[in-house]
């Protein structure tokens, strides 16, 4: 089983809580960050993607979001082996220039990019940049597109494509990636249309955090769609880790963000999100206080009773995990001492 930490690019943290936790998103912040996950191992790092607003509610809005491409390429410099997952909203980068942009840092940095699509589920962000809001379907349906055109830019020479939404003509980008046939791409959604795409174009399948019966079902839906198409997929899934001495003392921090949730940011996040899958079945308080349902999945208690619950999700098919913490720069080095040096590690395999 291989880790994911998620970058700090948007500042405010993780946990819709008043609850004291790292809210930093600066460049230097996320250099301290970097640095320490690929002391201890961590496979890849995932910054998120938001032209406004944050995750956790914390914090000023004046601090911002930094740009994932952006941030990543400046980071490859510092490190060496980690890799990094770059989130990409379509409506807001044309898929050429994804391309150029994506085959030139993967380039200067050996072979370590990927991008995590993003379809979109934040209506009021895209049209205050006079991004045209399109339904679900249509959203999806451009998310194929798009895909289909990175990756044939990505891999052919004299591409071209007709299109509802993108139109190429006999294009050759160069140079292309290092990785072959392109670099891998991450992909989330909980809906029906979001496990076709995956199953159908993506590499990786990020899934919210959720309960063990339900992470088995979706793994079974989109392996038998990639089956058909004569694929094979991974899967990994979010999770924020409270690992302690004791299961009691995991528990009682637990109760402690949720008595301190923020129910002014949870409640403008629920009434701004427009989407059919994601969150579908977030009903309780603590699940919308965790990003991307964090809590579901279940990684709070002792460390052996974390390192149990990370062997059952291998044990269905999971093989990497993305692990969030309130506070990454202390947490980082136990979770790496007491849990993922417990558990097999295989060679990062894109």
């Amino acid at each position: 089983m291989e880790f994911v930490i998620w970058g700090s690019n948007l500042a405010g943290g993780f946990l819709r809580s008043r609850i004291e936790q790292n809210t930093e998103g600066s460049f230097e912040y996320n250099k301290t960050l970097i640095k320490l996950a690929e002391k201890l191992n961590i496979n890849a790092v995932l910054f998120p993607i938001r032209y406004m607003g944050n995750i956790g509610g914390n914090g000023s809005a004046e601090e911002g979001q930094l740009d994932a491409l952006t941030l990543a390429a400046a980071l490859f410099a510092e490190t060496k082996n980690i890799h990094f997952i770059a989130a990409v909203l379509p409506g807001f980068i044309h898929p050429a220039t994804l391309a150029k942009i994506g085959s030139t840092i993967d380039v200067i940095s050996n072979g370590r990019f990927h991008i995590n699509l993003v379809s979109g589920w934040f209506k009021k962000e895209q049209e205050t940049f006079g991004i045209e809001w399109i339904n679900h379907e249509d959203r999806y349906r451009r998310s194929t597109e798009y895909l289909e055109v990175l990756k044939g830019l990505w891999s052919q020479d004299n591409f071209s494509y007709e299109g509802d939404f993108y139109t190429i003509k006999n294009a050759t980008l160069t140079p292309k990636p290092i990785q072959k046939p392109y670099p891998s791409i991450y992909q989330g959604g909980n809906s029906e249309d979001a496990q076709v795409m995956a199953g159908v174009h993506s590499d990786v399948y990020f899934m919210n955090g959720a309960p063990i019966e339900e992470l088995q079902k979706q793994i079974e839906n989109v392996n038998e769609i990639a089956k058909r198409m004569g694929r094979t997929i991974k899967f990994a899934v979010n999770a924020f880790v409270i690992a302690r001495k004791t299961s009691e003392e995991a528990f009682r921090e637990l109760q402690s963000i949720i008595d301190h949730a923020d129910e002014e940011a949870i409640l403008q996040f629920r009434n701004r999100k427009e989407t059919l899958g994601m969150w579908k079945n977030a009903t309780q308080l603590s699940d919308f206080v965790a990003n991307n349902e964090g809590f579901r999945t279940g990684l709070i208690g002792s460390y052996d009773e974390v390192v149990t619950k990370l062997q059952k999700l291998s044990s269905i098919g999971i093989e990497k995990v993305l692990v969030t913490f309130k506070e990454p720069l202390k947490e980082l080095p136990e979770f790496h001492k007491h849990i993922s040096t417990k558990l097999d590690h295989s060679i990062f395999n894109p």
